[in-house]
This record gives structure tokens, sequence and C-alpha cells, in this order.
């Protein structure tokens, strides 16, 4: 596991509460910003600050210093479409009693941000999707509500290796994500049952896409939820139309 770093005017100013927060977010799955290689050995925090917003991230002790980067007052966290590497695990869960299709995004590289006063991390990712007709997650009864124009389309057998594959568009036909999924049994149905899937993203804990256990799978999107580090969508989800019959 990382042995992560934060200098003394990190903690500064993350506070107590940030500094908890943050030796709590799981590296295990990250990568260092400045090389894109998975973090491990020693890992060091740096903290780019400016305006409203606090941007978390990690870089390999060989690769940078942990240390508080002042930025200008336009500073803001980057977008999704601006690179953010995702991992999709697929699963059919119990909400309610209601089996429904759901899809995890998880962001490879870990970055966080702080935008209401010290110690509230936020995935970068799922702060962004505030703001695009996701909801903060903090059960699993029921479905979140739907995001207008978001739309997934499944492309089954056409991943890059001839498995199935996944493209999330979100309302301006950005790319949120493309890319291989691992769909498991039952998936399908339910998917063209509802129209839609659910869509999970946060700092959900490393999932294994290739496992499918359900039981794993719902314990670490609780304990995302209960630790205000999910949100979530219902959107559309199809496959594209066939070629015309002659």
């Amino acid at each position: 596991m990382p042995d992560l770093q934060m200098s003394p005017e990190v903690r500064a100013l993350l506070g107590p509460e940030g500094i908890v927060r943050a030796a709590e977010v799981s590296l295990a799955t990250g990568q260092c910003v400045t090389c894109g290689q998975p973090l491990d050995g020693t890992v060091n925090m740096v903290v780019r600050t400016g305006g409203s917003y606090t941007h978390v991230v990690y870089v390999h002790d060989r690769c940078g210093p942990s240390q508080v980067i002042q930025m200008g007052p336009d500073f803001a966290p980057a977008a999704p479409a601006d690179g953010y590497a995702m991992t999709i695990t697929a699963a059919v869960l119990d909400h309610g009693g209601a089996d429904l299709p759901v899809l995890i995004a998880e962001t490879v590289g870990k970055a966080y941000v702080v935008n209401d006063g010290p110690g509230e991390l936020t995935n970068v990712v799922a702060s962004h999707l505030l703001g695009q007709g996701f909801h903060l997650v903090t059960r699993l009864r029921q479905a979140p509500p739907q995001a207008n124009e978001w739309v997934g389309v499944l492309l089954l057998g056409h991943g890059p290796a001839g498995e199935d594959g996944l493209l999330v568009l979100d309302p301006d036909g950005g790319q949120f994500y493309t890319g291989s999924v691992d769909l498991p049994d039952g998936w399908l149905p339910q998917a063209a049952r509802y129209g839609w899937a659910v869509l999970y993203v946060g700092n959900v804990g490393g999932l294994d896409p290739r496992t499918h256990d359900t039981k794993a799978t719902t314990r670490a999107l609780r304990t995302a939820a209960q630790a205000g580090q999910l949100v979530g969508a219902r959107i559309s989800i199809g496959t594209p139309p066939g070629p015309a019959q002659g």
C-alpha cells in the first residue's frame, strides 16, 4: 500500500478534519499525476488552491514534493472530458426490492476538491457531475433521478479486443467514458426492461470489474455513500440501431 505523506503547509491548509479525510482515501488504484504510473511506495500529496476551490492530487516521492501550489483566482478543477481515465464496473444490484442495472465509474487517477471549507474532500469528477444533473447518493434504497440528455451506448462485441464496449455521452456530446465493459448475467435484460441504467461515480474503493461480486460491490457503494463520496443518476441506455433491412 502507498505511504501517504503531507508537508506541514499541506496539513495547515487542510486542517485536522481534512487530514483525517485525506488519510482515508484509497490510493490502491490511483496514478501519479506527474508520470501517470500507478501509485506505490512513498506518495506525496499536492494541493492546488485558488479562488473557491482546493484541488488535491498525488505524486510519487521521486516525482515531486508534497506542497501547496497557489493558483489564480479563476482556478477550478478539471472536468471529466479533460482526461480523467476511468474504469467501469457493471452490476445488477437490489434497490428496495428491484434489481437494477448499474454502472460504477471510478477515476484511475485520484483527485479531490475541497469546496465547502476544510475537511470536505470530494472526488473531482463527482463534484463536477453535481452540476450536470447528478445527485449526492446517501443510500441505495431507490434509483437516483434521471439525468437529462446523458446517454449510454452499448457496443456489444466491439470493444478494443472484441469484448463489449461502452460509450457514455454527456449533454454536450462529450465522451464521459469510452472503453470496455464486462456485463454480468442478467444485466442486458434489466437494461432493456427499464431503458436506463444507474450510473454511480465516486471514491468507491477499487472494484474489480471482472469479479461480479454483488455483495462486495454493494458494500463498497454503501460505504462510499455513507462517507458522502458517491453521486449518481439514471442515464438512458441502448445499443446502436442495426443495419437497415433491404
